[in-house]
């Protein structure tokens, strides 16, 4: 793992904090195996970098290349990592369930099976503009064949950015994929691709659950979708997280109703729900995705997240 770009990043705290325009106070700050984005002090964002230490299950479930803790500007934490029901669950993240190379199939969502997994290799500070805090991750999905080395297929490259707009957190994530050496295929399945454990605070009976198309907790599995929202109860009151995708065809969505997990929130923007694609740039729902979270401490509803969708993607 090259650790330089995390090393740079502690250095150069004080000149991310500066070069911010606007009054927005934000720094980077590593440690701990992570990058993370704070604001006036208070850590609003955590990419990890480092195979988590310790993790619950093993050294099986040493996962990285994830977001967690995301916050609201209030501190309401709206992720979670390893549930007890899902160990292999990252805050956000977005592993592909499987993948086809050479004509064999791995899995690489469920990492304990030692099959492949997600894998962030550095981090570099970028330039940040209009009050935001933005990094290039590099990460790799690496299979691991049986009787032969790991080896990386896919090779990433994802802007991730954070500002602040009044009480809410604005997240984007732009991830671009390349096969390595081989052709690869993403296989379809019924979740694969981009993802949110929600809070372990929020489950069906204080949080609500709306789609783009109108569709709630217990019907909104397996339909197209621009963006999703989860609401519920926090310390300051409300939140909500709003969930966009800028995919030119709608994505399907994953998604757990009130019988699953006591209704725990779980959103996965699928681009291969119902059919396999070949990774190339050819296909951009596939290599090229992106997204946008909205955190807030208030409630959002249907039409401010319609607005906020399309105000987003200019369509």
């Amino acid at each position: 793992m090259n650790f330089s770009h995390l090393f740079a990043i502690a250095s150069l705290g004080c000149a991310l904090s500066a070069m911010v325009s606007g009054e927005v106070p934000w720094t980077a700050i590593a440690g701990d195996g992570r990058v993370e984005a704070a604001l006036q002090g208070k850590s609003l964002l955590a990419w990890q970098l480092e195979p988590l230490r310790d993790p619950k299950g093993g050294a099986k479930f040493a996962g990285s290349a994830f977001l967690h803790p995301l916050r609201t500007p209030s501190g309401f934490e709206w992720t979670q990592i390893q549930p007890d029901d899902h160990k292999h669950h990252f805050g956000v993240w977005w592993p592909w369930k499987f993948v086809e190379v050479n004509g064999k199939t791995y899995n690489c969502w469920e990492i304990q099976e030692g099959q492949g997994a997600h894998v962030a290799k550095s981090a570099k500070p970028l330039e940040s503009k209009s009050g935001a805090l933005a990094w290039e991750f590099v990460n790799e999905l690496v299979i691991k064949p049986p009787g032969a080395e790991p080896k990386a297929v896919i090779h990433e490259q994802s802007t991730v950015s954070i500002f602040q707009e009044k009480d809410a957190c604005v997240l984007d994530v732009a991830i671009h994929q390349q096969a390595v050496d081989v052709p690869v295929k993403i296989l379809n399945y019924r979740y694969s691709g981009f993802s949110w454990r929600g809070t372990a605070a929020w489950n069906k009976g204080n949080s609500t659950l709306l789609t783009s198309g109108g569709k709630g907790r217990q019907d909104a599995n397996g339909t197209e979708c621009r963006w999703v929202l989860v609401s519920g109860t926090s310390p300051a009151g409300m939140a909500t997280v709003l969930i966009m995708s800028d995919a030119a065809t709608p994505e399907k969505l994953r998604v757990w109703d009130a019988s699953a997990h006591n209704g725990a929130p779980f959103i996965n923007f699928n681009p291969v729900q119902d059919q396999a694609l070949p990774l190339d740039d050819a296909h951009p729902a596939v290599s090229k995705r992106k997204y946008r979270i909205i955190a807030a401490d208030h409630l959002i509803g249907a039409d401010e997240a319609e607005a906020a969708w399309k105000s987003w993607t200019g369509r």
